[in-house]
This record gives structure tokens, sequence and C-alpha cells, in this order.
């Protein structure tokens, strides 16, 4: 099936030159930070502006981070902090925005809706309304990435969501939610939202799994890849992956084109990794993602 993004077209109106020109001068910059209400953007006069900024979707935060030296439309990851966290922590705990700088890719953080901490010295951190039936940060998420759609150029194609714990079972959620407008999915020390829900038409995409012998949630991220191998029609001749400090890997192939990844590391906890293990985890799902965008 195909997915047909509809773009707007900015009125020109003949004769007013200045106009127009100013018009399209304030399309292309990005609003300052702290705007509250997303406006809508044209695809032909987006913003390639390296930006680092906090933005607001009807009160809830998102942070946004555009590399410098874009030239072209740019994929977006968006990722997820985990339970309990916020997208500051994410940020620097996932290492996604230096990496991004060098693989020239937009990325955001945003934040969980789901103000379960209480804690007055963590006023930022939050969890995920992943659960079936609760669309409060799936819609969040949904106008996260329209808004940064309609100011900077980014490639449709090519939008992913990763998460981490919580953020992971949110990213589930996602694969089942929003499955038009994203082309590809990976979690670290996640595990499923439950299932897709009944009814919902849900894409064949791929989706990496990423865990470590002594996380506390390896039984369910591997109950997840299971789970989506099932949900999209996975073959069970699985090609053998290895890696830095890999205890098994393997990349089944799916419906569709798709790939399932299920990637262990040796020892290792629930966080978010760093070192070696933290780059290997980055660099395969940044594998993943840039082989299956949307068809």
């Amino acid at each position: 099936m195909r997915y047909i993004r509809k773009f707007t077209e900015v009125p020109a109106a003949a004769g007013k030159v200045f106009a127009v020109l100013c018009a399209v001068l304030a399309l292309t910059v990005p609003a300052a930070a702290g705007a509250d209400d997303p406006e809508p953007g044209d695809s032909e006069a987006c913003s390639l502006a390296a930006t680092s900024a906090t933005r607001y979707i009807n009160g809830q935060p998102y942070l946004i981070r555009v590399p410098s030296g874009l030239t072209r439309a740019a994929p977006l990851l968006v990722s997820l902090h985990g339970g309990g966290s916020n997208p500051g922590t994410h940020e620097r705990e996932s290492g996604w925005t230096p990496f991004a700088a060098e693989q020239k890719f937009i990325v955001a953080y945003p934040q969980g809706g789901k103000d379960d901490i209480d804690d007055p010295n963590r006023p930022d951190d939050r969890s995920w309304f992943y659960e079936n039936g609760n669309r409060h940060d799936v819609d969040f998420l949904l106008k996260v990435i329209a808004d940064i759609k309609g100011k900077w150029c980014v490639d449709s194609k090519r939008v992913y969501l990763s998460g981490h714990s919580n953020g992971g079972q949110m990213t589930s959620r996602m694969a089942c939610a929003a499955s038009p407008q994203l082309a590809a999915f990976a979690m670290y020390a996640g595990g499923s939202h439950g299932g897709c829900e009944d009814g919902v038409p849900v894409r064949k995409l791929s989706f990496g799994f990423f865990t470590a012998e002594n996380d506390f949630t390896q039984v369910p991220v591997f109950a997840a890849h299971l789970q989506w191998r099932g949900t999209i029609g996975c073959g069970n001749d699985a090609a053998t992956e290895t890696g830095p400090e890999v205890a098994e890997g393997f990349r089944y192939p799916c419906e569709q084109g798709a790939n399932v990844v299920w990637r262990k590391y040796k020892a290792g906890g629930h966080g978010w990794p760093g070192g070696a293990r933290g780059a290997d985890v980055r660099d395969r799902m940044w594998q993943l993602f840039k082989n299956h965008p949307l068809p």
C-alpha cells in the first residue's frame, strides 16, 4: 500500500512582491524557542538552518537539533527517553546528537506526557502513555513530527523512531498506531506495549530490538521481537550478525522487504550504553533505518 503525503501551497498575490518575500522569509526562519502552537509550513519554503531549541505542543516540550551543513531535505529521528527520565538526559546518554551531526540528519527528543514522578527535585522527569486506548502521547508525537516538517526540510520517506525502556514501549505503540507516517523503528531495553489494537491497519515495517545479558527487561524485549515478527510475517531463517560485544545478533527477512533485527550484548545492564557498545547500537540502528525508507 502506498501512502501519499499532501502538501499545501503558499498563495502568491500578483504584483505584491514585497508581501510575498516577507511571507517566504517568515516560513524559512525557525520559530523562537518556546513557541506553543505549531504553525503550518510549506515543503518548498522549509529551513536548512542549524537549530538547537526547545519547542512546545500544547505545553508539552520537545528538543529539536538540526545540524549544520544540510544541503537538502534530511532524515528525521525522534528519540524517546525512558520512564522517569527527560529529553536532556536521554540526549546526553544516547549520543544521537553528535552522531546526527556526522550523518546529517535531524533529531528530536520529546518529553513524555505522564507526570508520574513525585519528587520536587525532578520536575522534568516523565514517562509515556504507551497503553492502547490512550492516544495522548500518540497524538503528541505525531504533532511533533508535523511541527518539524512544517518548518525544517525533512525527507518524509525517512522519519524514524527509537526509544529506551518505557520509551521503547512507546515506540512499540507508535509502530502499531502510526505506521503509515513512519519508516522504521528501534528500541533499546524496551518491550511490547501489549500488541497492536484490533482493527488498526499496520504497515509491514522494519524494527530493531536491542538488549543486554544483564538487562532486567531482556525477556520482554525478546518477547516483543517475537510478537513483531508474527505481526508483519517474518521467516525463521535468520542471517547472523556480529559486532563489538554482541552475544547474539540476527536479522530476519519479513514480508514486503521488511527486516526484524534482534541484538543482545554481553553483560551490560538496563541503561543506554556508552563507549564502543553505544557506538555499535547507534551504527546498527542507523543502518537499519537507512535501508528501510517508506516505500
